[in-house]
Formats: C-alpha cells, structure tokens, sequence
C-alpha cells in the first residue's frame, strides 16, 4: 500500500472518528450510528498503521492489490449501513403508519362523544 494512501487514509480516519466523538458528545448522533461509524474509522487506522494486514488479506482473498480491499472494504461498509438504515426507515414508516391510525381512530372516537 503506497505511503501516501496510508498517510491519507490514517488522517482522514482520525479526523472521522474525532468529528463523530464529538457529535455523541454533543447528542447529535444517536448510540448506534455512532458505533457504527467508530468501528469504521478503528479498522482504517488498524489497516493504515498495519498495512501487512491487507496485503495479507487481498494475497487471502484474490484481489488485485491492497489498495482495491481497502476500497472493497470501504463500498462494503457504506453498502450494509446503507441497508441497515433502510431497514430502520421502513420499521421506522410502519410505526408512523400506526400511530397515525390510531390517532385518527381516536379523533373520531372523540368526534363522536361531542
């Protein structure tokens, strides 16, 4: 892995994982987003301090070079937080679905008493 690709994916993890620190500590993010994105930038520091881990791994794997399991690692991770969120969004839309009905069950309920 090319010096360079390192200094820049150690920096960029760095600052990614200060600037999330900071929004949990400002409760801007919640818990589980947070640890999501910590565990990301944990894992680019790990791998750009010891490259030999993804030269081994892309040797293991079959990929081309490290550089392409770094990106492979990175389109992986945005690809299954993309899914989990989504997954969050339409449980998130069931229970608006729901509540949404009960409040209207609940007005004409109430529509009906007066």
């Amino acid at each position: 892995m090319p010096l360079s690709l390192r200094i820049i994916l150690m920096v960029s993890s760095l600052l990614s994982l200060i600037f999330v620190v900071r929004r949990l500590k400002k409760v801007q993010v919640q818990l589980y987003d947070t640890v999501f994105w910590i565990m990301l930038a944990v894992i680019f520091v790990v791998l750009s301090i010891f490259p030999q881990i993804a030269i081994s791994l892309a040797g293991l794997l079959g990929v081309q070079s490290p550089v392409n399991l770094v990106y492979l690692i990175i389109i992986f991770f945005l690809l299954a937080h993309c899914f989990l969120q989504s997954l969050r969004f339409s449980r998130l839309e069931d229970q608006f679905k729901t509540h949404v009905g009960e409040d209207a069950l609940k007005k004409m309920d109430d529509d009906k008493e007066n």
